[in-house]
């Protein structure tokens, strides 16, 4: 049983002439991804390993998750360039590449590839809002098996 999480970075802030690399995380950014790291406690994620694009908004959201949210203390963080990916193939590749000892992981990444994802692996295309959380559950014991899994999502605006 494999159990992948993916969360989408907070909300962007546009207000600074910043390449997109740099673009930090916004007010209401950083009051969503408070409100999700509390939630994440009580939804059952207890990864192994924590992977994020290195783009500052991915970072800055996986800090707040690591502040806010227990789950995330003690657990190795890893930045990954294939993850500044937004079609989601390169995500995708990623996933499926991902070292068979760990059964539980989660993603810091952006979109497309999120809402990519959720039609990819979990049947059903959703169209994944800043720091929007979605879970897939598989059923097999090798990532590179991956092909469609158990789909769950939680979203920001319903627990504002």
């Amino acid at each position: 049983m494999k159990k992948l999480t993916i969360i989408r970075h907070a909300k962007s802030d546009w207000s600074f002439d910043v390449p997109d690399m740099d673009r930090p995380i916004s007010k209401r950014g950083k009051n969503d991804a408070q409100i999700m790291a509390e939630l994440i406690d009580t939804i059952n994620c207890f990864p192994q390993i924590i992977y994020s694009s290195p783009s500052k908004r991915t970072v800055e959201t996986y800090e707040y998750f690591f502040k806010y949210s227990s789950v995330f203390k003690n657990i190795e963080f890893q930045k990954s360039n294939q993850l500044y990916d937004f079609s989601g193939y390169n995500v995708l590749e990623f996933i499926r590449n991902i070292d068979d000892a760990y059964s539980s992981v989660v993603l810091f990444s952006h979109n497309n590839s999120c809402s990519f994802l959720t039609a990819e692996l979990g049947g059903e295309y959703k169209h994944v809002p800043t720091c929007g959380i979605i879970i897939f559950d598989f059923d097999v014991s090798l990532w590179s098996q991956i092909t469609d899994g158990k789909l769950n999502h939680y979203f920001p605006k319903s627990y504002r």
